[in-house]
């Protein structure tokens, strides 16, 4: 697939993404999401949950996060 081509299906998941959380879509659902795409590379998913993640509220950014770094120590 051409550079384009890749540029293209991201693109398009981005515009999903937008979507479903103005939709009101659970962000669990959204990463299951991403983790099924089988036509993303690891890198690509990971871009792709990258920006879902931005788009959310900063406090449940901030809290997930928080919560995450508390289950490794």
């Amino acid at each position: 697939m051409s550079g384009t081509e890749r540029r293209q299906v991201l693109a398009g998941y981005r515009e999903t993404v937008v979507a479903r959380l103005e939709a009101g879509a659970a962000f669990g659902d959204i990463e299951d999401s991403i983790d099924a795409a089988d036509d993303l590379t690891l890198d690509e998913k990971a871009a792709v949950w990258l920006f879902a993640f931005s788009l959310r509220d900063p406090a449940e950014q901030q809290l997930e996060a928080r919560t995450h770094m508390a289950g490794l120590q």
